[in-house]
């Protein structure tokens, strides 16, 4: 009786130290879990911290958020035209609501003027100085600003403005047609003299060779041109697409 005493005993002690040995087991697999997820929470924030950010047209406000996405694409359309208009002016206002400060870049994506496409393949670059100075109204991108702080906020315009003021030269392009009704010119010696040999059967090719409008003229080409382009077509006389990118600033 009292070997099996003995053994009962020796029995009992075993199995107390297996449960140890278990309790044991269970804590340090704990421990290395929790530090298997605070290691991963910790590399997510990093990474989450450097990823590009972007932002989400939401009627005229972009809020960048601290998260990766695509921009919209934003349209304007433009229409009423003519000389004389009310300076048009499209807003965006950019909030940044992430932690991080954040750098603006905007892309021209398609321009069509008279349900024509301007932007030709290779000249991103020169898109938007051309809207500026080749036609007798001036559209303009205007960012106050290249970058963007934390819980900064910024505008984004985009204007388009149509006077009467200064007598410019006008370049023709491929959007005019022949009008025997007025004077065009060329440069001769820096000047702009009237060409009298402009005629219906050559006139894409004088314009393709150089040949100029004045400011009037060119005015009244296009405020024609775009009231009867919208009312044939019904759609705006210019169409803009831009895309909006920011990224995390260095």
């Amino acid at each position: 009786m009292e070997n099996q005493k003995k053994l009962s005993d020796n029995s009992l002690t075993i199995e107390k130290k297996k449960a140890r040995k278990r309790v044991v087991i269970r804590s340090l697999l704990l421990i290395a879990l929790l530090l298997v997820v605070n290691t991963f929470a910790w590399f997510t924030y990093i990474s989450r911290a450097g990823v590009t950010l972007n932002g989400s047209v939401i009627d005229w406000d972009i809020s960048f958020l601290n998260e990766n996405g695509a921009v919209k694409d934003i349209q304007i359309d433009i229409t009423d035209m003519k000389p004389g208009m009310i300076p048009f002016e499209y807003k965006i206002q950019i909030q940044n609501n992430s932690d991080v400060a954040a750098n603006i870049k905007y892309d021209i994506k398609s321009v069509k003027l008279l349900g024509t496409e301007l932007l030709q393949e290779g000249q991103e670059d020169q898109i938007e100085e051309s809207l500026k100075t080749e036609y007798p109204f001036v559209l303009e991108l205007i960012t106050e600003k290249d970058d963007i702080g934390i819980n900064e906020m910024i505008n984004f315009k985009t204007t388009l403005n149509w006077d009467y003021q200064a007598s410019n030269y006008y370049k023709l392009n491929n959007l005019y047609t022949y009008d025997a009704g007025v004077y065009y010119y060329t440069i001769i010696d820096d000047t702009y003299q009237v060409d009298n040999t402009v005629t219906e059967e050559n006139f894409k090719e004088k314009v393709a060779s150089g040949l100029y409008l004045e400011k009037d003229d060119a005015d009244s080409f296009f405020g024609y041109a775009c009231g009867k382009y919208e009312e044939e077509t019904k759609s705006p006389c210019l169409q803009m697409k831009l895309d909006l990118n920011v990224t995390q600033a260095n």
